[in-house]
Order: structure tokens, then sequence, then C-alpha cells
């Protein structure tokens, strides 16, 4: 994210051993802010970054869960259609005169299956595979928030960082208009990072940001 912060207070610390009037220590401590603004902000969007890569790897991981899941739905689902074959041959076979006898136990049996597949494992597996999707839905929308914060914490970083630029440019050059530029550069800066890091005006991701958080548990 650009030149380290350390870099830049290294920079205001030479100038001020270099100044000899009160523009420039002022200019000085105003660059000293800013780099520690800079720092907290740029700690912050380290942070997003590695949510939106956490997110992304818990939906991918819930994901595939889901995709067994669903596997193994369609397996009972399978299995129940053909008990259910199973059953319907076993009854026209009964039609033929005593083709019954033998049948009674295997059909019961297969009555059993076809009874337990469809209440039980396949709604139960259902759920299950619903949920999985459910919780891959809200992780890959959080990722989706976390990656627009990080966006808006990385422009609010470039602003801080031109603020430090400028600053120092104005105790080259002696010139407070590029320390009025900036420490507007600062500010702006400032307040887009903080705007990403509340969720402010994000887009639509950020109304069901609370939902999106609380299914992802």
């Amino acid at each position: 994210m650009g030149h380290s912060v350390e870099h830049h207070i290294e920079h205001a610390e030479h100038a001020a051993h270099a100044a000899h009037d009160t523009f420039n220590t002022r200019v000085t401590i105003s660059i000293a802010i800013i780099a520690a603004m800079l720092a907290g902000v740029s700690i912050l969007g380290h942070k997003a970054h590695n949510l939106v890569l956490l997110k992304q790897l818990e939906a991918s991981m819930v994901k595939s869960e889901g995709f067994n899941k669903w596997a193994q739905f369609q397996a009972y689902n399978v299995r129940s259609h053909l008990y259910q074959i199973a059953v319907d041959e076993a009854t026209f076979a009964a039609a033929t005169p005593g083709a019954e006898k033998g049948m009674e136990k295997s059909v019961a049996r297969w009555k059993g299956q076809v009874d337990k597949y469809e209440t039980k494992s396949m709604p139960e597996t259902k759920a299950e595979a619903q949920e999985f999707d459910n919780r891959a839905a809200a992780l890959s929308e959080s990722a989706i928030l976390w990656h627009h914060k990080a966006e808006r914490l990385d422009l609010g970083d470039l602003g801080l960082q031109l603020g430090v630029v400028l600053a120092s440019l104005a105790i080259l050059t002696k010139r407070r208009a590029f320390w009025f530029l900036g420490i507007a550069c600062a500010v702006i800066g400032l307040g887009v990072a903080m705007t990403g890091q509340m969720g402010v005006m994000l887009g639509s991701h950020d109304h069901g940001h609370a939902a999106v958080e609380h299914k992802s548990h």
C-alpha cells in the first residue's frame, strides 16, 4: 500500500531537524499526525483484505459440504424410486395366481425402505443441504461486503499518503498551499476510510450486513 509509515515519520523527523521556524514545526507535527492516522487505516485495510479471503474460503468449504449433502439426497431419492419400482412390480406379479406366495415379506420391507427415505432420510438431508447453501450464500455476501470495505480503506489510505507527501513538499518549498492541500487530502482520506470501516454507503450490501453476519455463524 505504498511507502511504509515508518518512512513517512522518518522523513518528518529529518524535516524537523532542519526546521528553524514555526511553519516548519507546524507542518512537521501535522505530518506526524497524518502518519499516525495512516498507520491505523493501513492496519484496518490489511484486516479487511484478510477477512475477504477468509470469508471466501469459508464459503467455498460450506458449498462443498452442500454439494455432498445434495449428492446424498439424490442417492436417497434414487434408492427410494428403485424400491418403489420393486413394490410396483411385485404388485403386478401378484395378480398372477400363486405368484403372491413369498412376496409379502419382501414387499413389506421394500415399502418400509420407501417410507424411511420419503419421510425421514430425504427431508432431513434436503434440509441440511439447504442450510449449507444458505450459509454459503451468507458467507459470499459477507465476503463481498468486506471487499467493498477494503476498497474504501485503500482509497482512504491513498488520501492519507498524499497528505503526507504534500505536507512534506510544503516544508521543502515553504509554500502553505501544499500544506493546506495535504491536510485536505488527509481529512478526505480519513473520512473515506471511516465510511468504509463503518459500512456507510456501501450499496445494497450495507442494509443486509447484520443478517449476513448472523447467518454465517
